[in-house]
């Protein structure tokens, strides 16, 4: 297991962290992660976050972790994901996803979690559980529905769809699509942006943001930490065994 914390810059006012390797969401990354946020957050000279993938499988879950997972296990994983979002959401200035690569599963529910989110035209997304046998768990099934319409989240999540950098936009899901490898320096742009603001307006209307829906996301969050569990089993290690040996098999690499 890789325990190595992710590197963290600093730009004038603004961080940039860099999921500098593959399945960055995998138990120890969100572990990682979420010690990252909770020493930023007292960082008062800055105005704003970037969580940039550094690698094209940056923004994805290590299935592996999961596959043959005990339900107990299942129980911590998902309220390790609810921990590291809740992070991200109490930071006191926005929070920008740069992706270039695959945002999948916990990787797109980690979108989710930021405010905002730039895209590479080579990215992609999707809420892909229900195909492992499993269900979003970090808080996805009531942010994807925040995000994009509560009919298109469901459509999404009940067929495991991966959609495109462009239809992503169109949906709501990220903010905008630019050239491949151009995400980082979009978000860049839009953080400066941020910069002539008044850091206590901006804290005050993203905390007004969160609170303002109509839905208290820590019940969500509790439903979804007894369901998850639930799913891991026979069916769902089966799934996710055959979803390992899929990525094993060269022929799916030509």
């Amino acid at each position: 297991m890789n325990t190595s914390r992710f590197p963290v810059t600093v730009e004038d006012d603004v961080a940039i962290l860099k999921l500098d390797r593959a399945t960055s969401v995998d138990v120890a990354g969100k572990h990682a992660l979420t010690e990252a946020m909770n020493e930023l957050k007292g960082r008062e000279d800055l105005r704003a976050l970037i969580v940039a993938g550094d690698h094209p499988l940056a923004f994805l879950v290590n299935v592996a972790e999961l596959a043959d997972m005990s339900a107990n296990a299942a129980r911590d994983f998902s309220a390790s994901g609810h921990a590291l979002a809740a992070a991200l959401e109490a930071l006191p200035f926005p929070v920008v996803a740069a992706i270039e690569g695959a945002a999948l599963g916990g990787g797109c529910e980690l979108v989710l979690a930021c405010d905002l989110a730039f895209a590479g035209r080579g990215a992609s997304f999707g809420q892909i559980e229900a195909l492992g046998g499993v269900m979003p768990a970090f808080g996805g099934s009531w942010r994807l529905a925040r995000r994009v319409g509560y009919m298109r989240a469901l459509e999404m999540m009940f067929t495991a769809a991966v959609i495109d950098a462009e239809t992503a936009k169109a949906y709501g899901l990220v903010l905008e699509t630019v050239d491949r490898g151009g995400a980082l320096d979009s978000a860049r742009i839009f953080a400066r942006r941020v910069s002539p603001t008044r850091a206590a307006s901006v804290a005050a209307i993203k905390a007004a943001a969160i609170h303002g829906w109509n839905r208290d996301p820590a019940d969500i969050n509790r439903f979804e930490e007894e369901r998850f569990p639930a799913l891991f089993g026979p069916e769902q290690s089966q799934r996710m065994h055959a979803f390992l040996a899929r990525q094993r098999d060269p022929r799916n690499h030509d």
